[in-house]
């Protein structure tokens, strides 16, 4: 199975918006500042939604491509928390130096919290904000495991009609329980992207339509904003377009390029770059200007984390942890879609 760039773009697309919302809208949110630049990308953070259609997509097809319960549980470990760790280390180096603004004095024991990623199930503050993100994740991963262990993801379509039907009861108050650990709430965006993975890889039928369309009526339903009534279609669409193959006029190398660093991006540019943008604007009282400029520094420290730290230490740890693992044909071909080569964008750029 060839890599599907298709996915590297959209990763790139989302992390964006999400950045753009937070360096053109939340930030004067959060410190009240008047002076706000003419453009303003509020509707960014949905980029977060994206993410969660990417994740259900690339993890049902992960589970195609494994041999037992280990080895899905171990690629998804190395996958997030090496990326992981080394942000919050660079986000606490970088919060004690330059005084990060709303950088709260955390606790030794709310610092290792925050290395679990479990933090927000103790209502442990995250070091960023962004990280909230990351618990209905791995949730989202708990429950794929567990299905895959007990051979239940054959009844997927059962699953998907129940887990919405709970969804819409929570919403309703009719069975307020489970919200938080079920995902109630963003649990159809992950649905989404299991049955687009069928509509495109196993000749889904109409029915795997009908749920596609379920979850988005479901997701404008559960989160009830009126602008969703156009972001979510959108994001469906893009999706659709995905699946019969239209977006491959977008595999340019600087959003391929952008896709292959969305993960350190996403995880490292919001509470540095509010310093970078409170630094640069006393130099520099264009917002337009230093917002450019503090966008291309993360990208370049994103790239940094990618090439010399992620990377290799992930490397390091896949020979540890994977190599003895008795892996199938299947899950030795390059189908893992959370890795982009960085060189191979470089090159084409060129």
């Amino acid at each position: 199975m060839h890599r599907l760039k298709e996915l590297d773009v959209l990763r790139g697309f989302a992390a964006l918006n999400v950045m753009l919302y937070h360096y053109t809208s939340r930030y004067f949110e959060i410190f009240q500042i008047q002076n706000q630049p003419n453009f303003e990308w509020y509707f960014g953070h949905h980029g977060v939604e994206l993410f969660f259609m990417i994740s259900g997509f690339v993890i049902f097809m992960s589970l195609q491509n494994v041999t037992n319960i280990k080895e899905f549980i171990l690629k998804r470990a190395i996958r997030l928390y090496p990326a992981y760790w080394i942000c919050i280390l660079i986000t606490l180096f970088i919060s004690v130096i330059y005084n990060i603004p709303r950088s709260d004095d955390f606790s030794s024991f709310q610092i290792l919290m925050n290395f679990t990623m479990i933090q927000g199930i103790f209502e442990i503050p995250n070091i960023d904000g962004v990280y909230w993100s990351l618990l209905p994740e791995l949730f989202f991963y708990i429950l794929m495991g567990t299905l895959y262990y007990l051979n239940f993801l054959k009844n997927i379509k059962i699953i998907a009609i129940i887990w919405l039907s709970w969804m819409i009861l929570n919403k309703s108050g009719l069975f307020p329980f489970g919200e938080y650990f079920l995902n109630l709430k963003y649990g159809m965006f992950f649905l989404a992207g299991i049955f687009f993975y069928n509509l495109k890889f196993n000749k889904g039928s109409f029915v795997d339509h009908l749920i596609v369309l379920s979850c988005l009526f479901t997701a404008i339903y559960v989160n009830g904003e009126t602008y969703n009534l156009i972001i979510y279609p959108i994001w469906f669409a893009t999706f659709y377009l995905f699946i019969g193959g239209k977006l491959s006029y977008f595999n340019w190398a600087p959003l391929l390029f952008l896709g292959s660093i969305s993960y350190p991006l996403y995880l490292l540019h919001q509470n540095i770059g509010y310093a970078l943008i409170t630094y640069l604007y006393s130099y520099l009282p264009n917002y337009f200007i230093v917002i450019s400029s503090t966008s291309l520094m993360m990208f370049l420290l994103a790239w940094l984390v990618i090439k010399y730290l992620e990377n290799p230490l992930s490397l390091f740890l896949k020979h540890k942890f994977l190599s003895n693992l008795n892996l199938s044909k299947k899950s030795k071909i390059s189908t893992d879609l959370d890795h982009f080569s960085h060189k191979n964008v470089l090159e084409k750029s060129r």
